[in-house]
């Protein structure tokens, strides 16, 4: 099963994310296409560039965790793609309910859920 936590902000806005494990080589391919095209459009279309996230990976596959830089004071480009990246892995799993696993998390330190 593929695990999918969502990190939201004090605003309620996506921020980050981690997604562990395999499933369906389908449905891994879908949500692999999904991460890899919100990472990389957000370091080439916005004004993030890498220095405006962070990104750590397993390259033999299975892990990848994702976080702005400044998760307090989204920007409206990387936010955008994020909301995308959210929306498409809902579908996916409302498709394959048995293959993913979306959950939602607060930014840590923060004060509100």
């Amino acid at each position: 099963m593929i695990d999918i936590k969502i990190t939201k902000n004090n605003a309620g806005q996506t921020v980050g994310f981690v997604v562990k494990n395999h499933g369906d080589s389908h449905v891994c391919a879908a949500v692999s296409m999904l991460v890899i095209n919100t990472v990389n459009s957000i370091e080439s279309l916005t004004q993030k560039g890498t220095s405006g996230f962070k990104c750590d990976y397993n390259e033999n596959g299975g892990f990848i965790a994702f976080s702005l830089t400044d998760q307090l004071n989204r920007d409206a480009e990387a936010g955008l793609l994020l909301d995308a990246l959210v929306l498409g892995l809902c579908s996916v799993r409302d498709q394959h309910p048995d293959e993913i696993s979306i959950k939602l998390a607060k930014v840590e330190g923060s004060d509100s859920p």
